[in-house]
């Protein structure tokens, strides 16, 4: 019987080598996790006439939330979608990744499917080929670790705080991010 307890079987600690049900404990603070992102995000979204649509499941929460919170931040830059240039296009598209990312890091949901529906909402099936090249581009970003670090850190601290005044912080890295140099 000990050797049953050692070698790790009904271990509770250990992995089985099983996929095991997420316990009840972790799906409660997922589910509250995602109620505070969505609470606090849409605050900020109304304060601009905006809204988060309802969603069923954490991916489409999180890629209502990803395209929201790019909209806006495009929308109080003082740009309009159509209006933009292939290059502020891609600054978009990378703003969107890193979005995606974060949130599906804080609630679990499938990045690739954020990625890809995200993607469909916020970019004309034509520039969507375009943005594709994002994939080689934020590995070359990744690179560049401060970059990377600060860009990843400022969206941290958004969806931290999602206040007027980290949106406004965020707008201007976006403003920064589509200055031609």
């Amino acid at each position: 019987m000990g050797s049953l307890f050692s070698n790790g079987l009904f271990n509770s600690g250990k992995s089985s080598g099983l996929p095991q049900e997420p316990d009840f404990v972790s799906e409660l603070k997922l589910a509250e996790a995602e109620d505070r992102l969505r609470r606090n995000i849409s605050e900020v979204l109304a304060a601009h006439d905006r809204e988060l649509p309802e969603a069923s499941s954490v991916t489409e929460f999180a890629v209502a939330a990803t395209v929201e919170t790019v909209e806006l931040i495009i929308i109080c830059s003082g740009r309009r979608r159509s209006h933009l240039s292939f290059e502020q296009r891609f600054v978009v598209g990378l703003f969107a990744f890193l979005i995606a990312h974060e949130l599906g890091r804080r609630t679990l949901a499938d990045l690739g499917v954020v990625l890809a529906a995200a993607a469909l909402e916020l970019f004309t099936t034509d520039e969507i080929a375009d943005i594709y090249r994002l994939g080689a581009s934020y590995r070359r970003l990744r690179e560049q670790k401060k970059m990377h670090r600060f860009l990843h850190q400022s969206i941290s601290e958004w969806f931290n705080d999602p206040s007027e005044e980290r949106l406004q912080g965020l707008v201007e890295i976006f403003d920064l991010c589509c200055t031609p140099n």
